[in-house]
């Protein structure tokens, strides 16, 4: 600390005499300035009054050296004084030209205006100043100097001064007084700052301790107290920024571990720091949170998941699947070589490392979220449980090189499980979108499309056929399923339904739709499909119907059946888009009036649209047949009594 007061000390000394050098260097130039100003004016307004046109000595060319030489050498200093003149004057008088003496008339002569100069005086303490003064001429210099014109330089005055002795004795006991002043006021600001500086270095250091404290995270440190006044006053100020700090730092670190789980071994140990990395974590915690609460399906969550993962952790390769009630629904596998299906055998190995006893837990929130490590000879992996309800689960399985990899990895779980916790009620909130959807469009007891979901899909069926897609429609409608359910009740009846679901399904594809339109009654929307494919596939499900035996006991179990022994067909209507029609619900109509001509011809057959079916009068034949749609208990009324003399007989046969 004394070698700082004696820096800070002889650093003050040199700005002092640097200040009062400077100073006296300013008084210098200002008082020769002052008199070359006073003499150049005092010249400039000699001239002006010499050559004045209302003077009595204007029409007398001598007059005017004399007059201005009378008027400069009363002045005290005065040495010497010349003329220049033109030469359009020279010419004129008849005399020899004048030349310009030095570089002072040059600049007078190019400038026209008044030019000075200050030497000091060899082997003396004295100063020669010298003075030029342009002459400019008038109308009236025209009168007596024709070869002028107005503006023109007619000529040059040049005097020069001494500085007399009583200037330069004012200006030193200037000098010396001043020196004295600036001797005395250094002194006591020397003073002032020896006794001030103890305080103002103890403060500097003592701040210098609190923000290094502060740099490595410590807020809790203060200033002692430095004195009274301007010291005083700044450590006050110090300690309360120093409090206040401390404050909003525990605050907004209470605040972030409501909200975001951490560690803080994972960051830097300066708050600071700590926060700012914590803010841009939550920040991009924020902005997944919006990503994935546009995503639709949950398959797009589980990515979105897997990309985070991704960020955080170097992975050898990383397993993820899906489980609902016990069965692989998806998954996959990522590695160096691209991405692959699972296999049974990855998702069991998974549930295995979960089932053994005291598995090696690095981190359980409680409500379903797991992560584990496993170090085994080559097996370097870390697995993550989330169980989204009581009868799906989500795995992920990240595997490492080494167990060094797998040790340095697992404090990035942390931040992982922040991504999860977000996106756990969004998977949860999907699945029930998606069941509350499928239960509003699929009909409870087939699982197939309701006519809600049709008039929906009829929107889609518009715009590709736009793009040229072709579509074929089938209507179906067991035959006399209302004997069915009055000889065998209504649990057979429902199950013959479910048979033909089954069936239908089996003998379509995947991007085809099946829809329940009413009572017995389905439409089948075979996309890509012409007519002559749409048959097919009519003639493949009447055929499959027909050798069918067995179905579902009811639509939640598949383990339980029934046993169907009775004979049972179908009876298939066949139309196309946009062979026949553009608009979906008339080809249905269609597909609908060919139906009724396959149970008109006896039953148990495909039959295809021709425009000459519209033109029967098939209104009032059908509507027994169409009041089906209402309920699923309706039956088929239009059936001759021969139809029913051969379904009784073969119900007794097969009782």
């Amino acid at each position: 600390m004394f070698f700082t007061r004696l820096k800070v000390f002889i650093l003050s000394a040199i700005i002092l005499s640097a200040f009062s050098f400077f100073l006296l260097y300013k008084l210098d130039s200002y008082v020769k300035n002052q008199y070359i100003n006073a003499l150049s004016s005092q010249l400039s307004s000699t001239i002006r009054f010499a050559f004045k046109p209302s003077s009595n000595i204007m029409y007398n060319a001598p007059s005017h050296d004399i007059f201005v030489y009378d008027i400069l050498r009363s002045q005290a200093g005065f040495k010497d004084l010349w003329y220049y003149r033109s030469d359009a004057i020279s010419d004129g008088l008849g005399r020899k030209r004048d030349s310009l003496r030095d570089l002072i008339e040059r600049k007078v002569n190019l400038t026209k205006s008044i030019e000075s100069s200050i030497a000091k005086i060899d082997g003396t303490n004295q100063y020669q100043i010298r003075v030029s003064a342009p002459i400019i001429a008038s109308d009236t210099c025209l009168e007596c100097h024709s070869g002028l014109k107005v503006g023109d330089l007619a000529g040059i005055v040049s005097t020069s001064f001494i500085m007399y002795d009583a200037i330069f004795a004012i200006y030193n006991s200037m000098k010396i007084e001043l020196l004295v002043i600036i001797g005395v006021a250094s002194l006591i600001l020397m003073f002032v700052m020896l006794f001030s500086i103890n305080s103002f270095t103890r403060l500097v250091y003592n701040m210098k301790a609190a923000v290094q404290s502060a740099t490595d995270g410590n807020f809790a440190i203060r200033i002692k107290s430095q004195g009274i006044g301007i010291f005083g006053e700044a450590t006050k100020a110090a300690n309360k920024l120093l409090e206040v700090l401390d404050k909003s730092i525990t605050s907004i670190d209470a605040k972030i571990a409501s909200i975001f789980v951490y560690k803080k071994s994972s960051y830097s140990n300066n708050p600071l720091l700590r926060i700012a990395g914590l803010i841009a974590e939550i920040t991009n915690l924020f902005l997944f949170k919006n990503k994935i609460e546009a995503a639709r399906h949950n398959s797009e969550v589980c990515r979105e998941i897997q990309d985070v993962i991704s960020r955080y952790i170097k992975y050898k390769y990383l397993i993820f699947s899906e489980i609902i009630d016990g069965n692989i629904v998806s998954g996959y596998r990522v590695d160096s070589n691209g991405e692959s299906k699972i296999v049974v055998g990855d998702v069991k190995s998974i549930e295995n490392r979960f089932e053994v006893a005291n598995p090696n837990i690095l981190f359980d929130d409680g409500k379903g979220c797991i992560f584990i490590s496993t170090s085994i000879e080559q097996l370097n992996v870390i697995d993550l449980k989330i169980f989204i309800s009581s009868d799906i689960v989500f795995y992920y399985s990240i595997a490492f090189n080494s167990k060094k990899d797998l040790i340095e990895k697992e404090n990035s779980i942390v931040r992982i499980y922040n991504y999860i916790r977000e996106a756990r009620p969004i998977i949860r909130n999907n699945i029930l979108v998606k069941s509350i959807e499928e239960a509003s469009y699929t009909d409870p007891l087939t699982k197939a499309y309701n006519r809600l979901y049709l008039e929906k899909y009829a929107l889609l069926v518009d715009a590709k056929l736009k793009q040229y897609v072709n579509f074929g429609v089938l209507m179906l409608d067991i035959d006399h399923f209302k004997k069915v359910n009055d000889t065998y009740g209504h649990a057979i009846g429902d199950a013959a339904i479910r048979l033909l679901t089954d069936t239908i399904r089996k003998a379509i594809r995947a991007n085809d739709r099946l829809f329940r339109y009413g009572g017995e009654e389905f439409v089948v929307i075979l996309e890509g499909c012409d007519m002559k494919d749409a048959q097919m596939i009519a003639e493949k499900i009447r055929t499959l119907f027909i050798s069918a035996k067995s179905c579902p006991a009811n639509s939640s179990s598949e383990s339980d059946t029934i046993e169907i022994t009775f004979p049972k067909s179908v009876s298939i209507g066949v139309s196309a888009m946009p062979d026949f029609s553009r608009d979906i619900w008339e080809c249905i109509n269609q597909a609908d009036l060919a139906l009724y001509k396959a149970k008109e011809s006896g039953r148990n057959r495909v039959i295809k649209y021709n425009p000459e079916l519209k033109t029967k009068d098939v209104k009032k034949n059908k509507q027994v047949d169409t009041s089906k749609e209402t309920t699923p208990s309706n039956s088929n009324a239009d059936y001759n009594d021969d139809d029913e003399a051969t379904f009784l007989e073969s119900l007794k046969l097969n009782q």
